[in-house]
């Protein structure tokens, strides 16, 4: 069954001719066999067809995707009328160019035909193209300004955070420093000056303990800040050897077994029957270790308990070292993770020591290839892991 036309005009081929001193291009084509019917001389020139163009039989060749002509007519049998319709056509050069196509429906000789004006907008499109080309490269460039300002942005911020950080290290530092100076001249002072006179030999000989405690504390202090400066210069190079590691972390609480008797905190190591060796720095490893006992003796109160573990977990060497103590928030360990951070507690060593130890135990873990987690939960206690590979890489 024919689908019904729209209501239509007609025209005859006499009326065509009128249409070739037309300048705009207009060409005739039979709606069912698409044969083309008439083409006037704009018509002509604008498809590159010298001779008439009814010499191609099918109106298909026109079209840069012949579907586009099927969709036309489908659009044409239900409107009958189309306007300003945006297609891509091809001359018989095999050029493609855009163009408004303007049509309806038409009786021509009695034939059901689609008469249709072509204006080249070629010209327009290639400006179209060339304004959206423009529009990205100025979205691309836009977003490449705002990224660069936020990069700038983070790393104005980061030089702030530096600075601050850098000042408030130096302030610490200073703090730290003129404390065990300040005794040395003092006590020295005394003694020099003999201010007890010749009889106070006792007390001298308890300033010169004090002194020579000072000046310890002092050595501590510039030891853990060039240990701390050269890891984080990239100077602190590792003498890696193998390493039985129950047999120093033994040595390790050994050294740290007066300090607990004396605060009356309870050593407990239970490393396992399984044997556990490890390739990494002899010396810093034990340092690690030293490290944390002496922070977890610390912040344990009398008759608390701290306990040593080693474990090897997935080709991994993981070391514990947990107490008893008053434990910490989460915002005290991050304190406690920056130099010279000196936690508020109950305590009463808690501010004993440079506020160094935790810093270059995660300094000297990472250098190793290993991590540091802290555990901790206010007055249940704190657990401190290394975990380190059983073949330390320091790439990693």
């Amino acid at each position: 069954m024919n689908q019904a036309l729209p209501r239509q005009t007609s025209m005859s081929k006499v009326d065509a001719l009128m249409l070739d001193v037309v300048a705009t291009p207009i060409v005739i084509t039979h709606l069912g066999t698409t044969d083309i019917l008439y083409a006037n001389d704009a018509a002509r020139a604008l498809f590159e067809r010298p001779t008439d163009l009814k010499q191609e039989p099918h109106a298909e060749s026109l079209y840069a995707d012949p579907a586009v002509r099927t969709s036309l007519i489908q659009r044409l049998r239900r409107e009958g009328i189309v306007s300003n319709f945006e297609i891509e056509f091809l001359t018989f050069t095999g050029r493609r160019f855009w163009g408004l196509l303007s049509g309806r429906v038409t009786s021509f000789d009695g034939e059901n035909a689609l008469v249709a004006s072509i204006v080249d907008i070629s010209t327009q499109k290639a400006r179209e193209v060339q304004l959206a080309q423009a529009t990205e490269q100025l979205r691309i460039q836009a977003a490449a300004t705002a990224r660069l300002n936020r990069e700038l942005k983070s790393q104005q911020q980061v030089a702030i955070i530096a600075s601050r950080a850098k000042s408030d290290f130096l302030a610490r530092m200073s703090h730290e420093l003129r404390s065990p100076l300040n005794a040395i001249l003092g006590f020295s002072e005394v003694i020099a000056d003999r201010v007890f006179g010749v009889e106070g030999v006792e007390r001298y000989q308890d300033y010169a303990r004090n002194i020579h405690e000072a000046g310890g504390h002092l050595l501590e202090l510039i030891n853990d800040i060039l240990d701390l400066s050269k890891v984080e210069a990239g100077e602190l190079h590792l003498t890696l050897e193998p390493i039985e590691l129950k047999e120093l972390i033994k040595g390790s609480v050994l050294l740290m077994t007066p300090i607990a008797e004396k605060r009356g905190v309870q050593l407990v190591v239970d490393l396992g029957r399984s044997p556990l060796s490890l390739v990494a720095d002899r010396r810093r490893l034990r340092q690690m270790v030293v490290n944390l006992v002496s922070n977890a003796i610390k912040f344990t109160l009398a008759g608390g308990t701290v306990m040593v573990t080693a474990h090897q977990d997935q080709g991994n060497i993981v070391i514990d070292v947990a107490d008893s103590g008053i434990g910490m928030t989460p915002e005290q360990v991050k304190v406690a993770l920056q130099p010279f951070g000196q936690v508020a507690t109950d305590s009463p060593y808690a501010q004993v020591g440079t506020g160094l130890g935790l810093p270059i135990v995660e300094s000297l873990v990472k250098l190793h290839g290993g991590r540091l987690d802290i555990n901790s939960t206010p007055n249940v206690g704190t657990t401190a892991t290394l975990t380190l590979p059983k073949v330390c890489d320091p790439a990693a």
